[in-house]
């Protein structure tokens, strides 16, 4: 999912929303769908309620199938500034996990990895530094090898 979302660094934005906005400008185009939609949706989603993990991790999602793949994507941001992301720990968010799945079973599926990624001290380290795609890929790749 990674490999078609791509990862993002020094995002601009000083708010969820300026960077939500800034992200998608970006992330809209390799997945052929309308920036302004998509973060509109991400916003209303996030006005529900934050999607912020613990740990400086944001997870923004909707719970709509946009993609007209069978290939979910991930993108990963790192914002040039931390963010305010409402978080319950309270701390800043620095690494976001865009996610755009095509069906319920894989969009849970995907959050649950996400989540549990996150939940390694060795993997916050690492989004801290704010990874090439490539390294990035290498951890969670050896990260996945481990999961029995």
């Amino acid at each position: 999912a990674i490999h078609k979302g791509g990862v993002y660094h020094n995002v601009p934005g000083e708010t969820k929303e300026s960077v939500i906005r800034n992200a998608m400008a970006q992330i809209s185009q390799g997945l052929n769908l309308d920036a302004d939609v998509l973060s509109d949706l991400l916003m209303d989603r996030e006005n529900l309620q934050p999607t912020a993990l613990n740990n400086g991790i944001g997870v923004p999602h909707t719970r709509d199938f946009l993609l007209r793949s069978h290939e979910d994507a991930v993108a990963v941001v790192f914002p040039q500034n931390l963010i305010d992301y409402g978080a319950l720990d309270g701390k800043p968010v620095h690494t976001l996990f865009f996610l755009f799945a095509c069906e319920d079973k894989k969009h849970l599926h995907l959050l649950a990895k996400i989540a549990h990624l996150c939940n390694q001290d060795r993997a916050l380290q690492l989004l801290a530094g704010k990874p090439s795609k490539e390294d990035l890929l290498v951890h969670i790749k050896g990260w996945e090898a481990t999961i029995p």
